[in-house]
């Protein structure tokens, strides 16, 4: 029988063995990426349905046993956060609406923590495997939109962003955020069911790094390199002087790209070269509308040190008079006085701007417990989704690396995914 034969009988075969309200929970996760590329319509639907099946499951069922779950305790209270944060918002019609969505994503975790608790295997195989899949498909678009200028659906980048790959998303530049986190489990997913096979492995994450290079995302280059490079070194099993040989490999060819390929000189040097001067970091934030940003949301924070302007409030607020600063210029040196935007672009300045003390420490809480439990997990089961997932996800909360707004459709999708599936492989007490 062909593999492909097998493979098909063997989804099958486990999708008929699953109960009503398990099947369509396992479609919704497989097809999952495709939602993301598809629009922020698909992901609504898609986390409102879950949250919907988790409704009807519970008063159909009556099984509560759920609250006894860590997995609904700690996001739930960091929930409950939030909501106190409303009260305090600026323009709670505002803030509202984006908390509500931090509630919806409590039954997604329960239900993805759910199907990985009860199948693990076979979610890792399939989905993983499919995921997999569907990352590679967005490998080959990326690679020919790099070589041709336009993906394979004629999309390109905008013209203010020529430089950039726009592949799948169109005019929405996130490409590489989706990037960081499938391609990531497609290396766990490799290492997991191939790991004997090192030099594809290692293969496959040259190729990875270089394509995330020339994708042109810094912030997101710079924390799937960190990502990958936590598993390259610590994972996979060559021997040292071999990792070290490719690592020099690569930087070498990472710095060729930069010499002759136009795009990547224009991304990481040429927009970069402020950086390597005297008061370096300081002077290319004072020509950024990054720098811009982040100056804003913390002069927000001084004003409103407890609660903040409340959530989805920094676009209302950064536009206002008081804000502004002439000593942040743009590149050709006039006055940069597009301070406004709908987010500060970095995770901690939206948290401290639109939450204030009280919401960012209320974060911190909330991750800093997710971390301890997963980490106290992973060295006991030693479970390498599981690892990758909670690299992830300390990697996404670097400081001060742009970044989308962590109570956006695409990112917080992102985010929650991944705490899902960090958070799923911690049994219950």
């Amino acid at each position: 029988m062909p593999i492909t034969k097998k493979v098909l009988k063997y989804i099958h075969n486990f999708y008929s063995s699953m109960n009503g309200f398990e099947k369509p929970l396992f479609l919704l996760l497989a097809f999952f990426p495709i939602s993301l590329i598809v629009g922020n319509l698909f992901i609504n639907l898609t986390f409102f349905i879950i949250a919907l099946i988790f409704i009807i499951d519970l008063l159909v069922n009556k099984n509560l046993s759920f609250l006894k779950d860590m997995v609904f305790w700690i996001p739930g209270i960091f929930f409950l956060t939030l909501l106190i944060n409303v009260l305090f918002s600026m323009d709670p019609s505002n803030s509202l609406p984006r908390v509500l969505k931090v509630l919806i994503m409590i039954p997604f975790v329960i239900q993805v923590k759910m199907l990985i608790c009860k199948y693990p295997a076979q979610i890792e195989k399939i989905v993983f495997g499919f995921w997999s899949f569907i990352l590679f498909i967005v490998f080959l678009d990326v690679v020919f939109e790099i070589i041709f200028g336009f993906n394979t659906l004629g999309f390109r980048s905008p013209i203010t962003m020529p430089s950039r790959i726009a592949s799948f998303f169109g005019d929405e530049l996130v490409v590489g955020s989706f990037f960081s986190l499938f391609s990531v489990i497609f290396v766990t997913y490799f290492l997991k069911f191939y790991g004997h096979l090192l030099k594809t492995n290692t293969l496959i994450i040259f190729i990875l790094i270089v394509t995330s290079f020339l994708i042109g995302e810094r912030s997101n280059f710079i924390k799937y390199f960190i990502s990958i490079s936590f598993i390259y070194f610590f994972i996979l099993q060559i021997n040292l002087k071999k990792k070290i040989f490719v690592s020099v490999l690569l930087f070498i060819f990472l710095s060729l790209l930069i010499t002759f390929n136009s795009g990547a000189k224009y991304r990481y040097y040429d927009q970069l070269k402020s950086i390597y001067s005297k008061n370096g970091i300081t002077n290319y934030l004072k020509k950024s509308k990054y720098g811009a940003h982040y100056d804003t949301a913390f002069k927000i924070f001084k004003n409103y040190p407890l609660f903040g302007i409340g959530i989805k409030n920094f676009r209302v607020e950064s536009g206002t008079a008081k804000y502004r600063d002439g000593s942040y210029k743009s590149l050709d040196g006039s006055n940069y006085s597009l301070r406004w935007a709908t987010h500060p672009h970095q995770i901690h300045f939206e948290l401290l701007s639109e939450t204030g003390i009280f919401g960012y420490l209320s974060f911190l809480l909330f991750i800093i417990t997710s971390l301890f439990f997963s980490l106290k997990n992973y060295f006991k089961n030693k479970n390498l989704f599981q690892l990758a997932s909670i690299i992830y996800t300390v990697v996404f909360l670097i400081p001060l690396f742009p970044s989308g707004s962590f109570f956006s459709t695409f990112t917080s999708s992102l985010f929650w995914i991944n705490y899902a599936i960090m958070m799923s492989y911690i049994k219950k007490p």
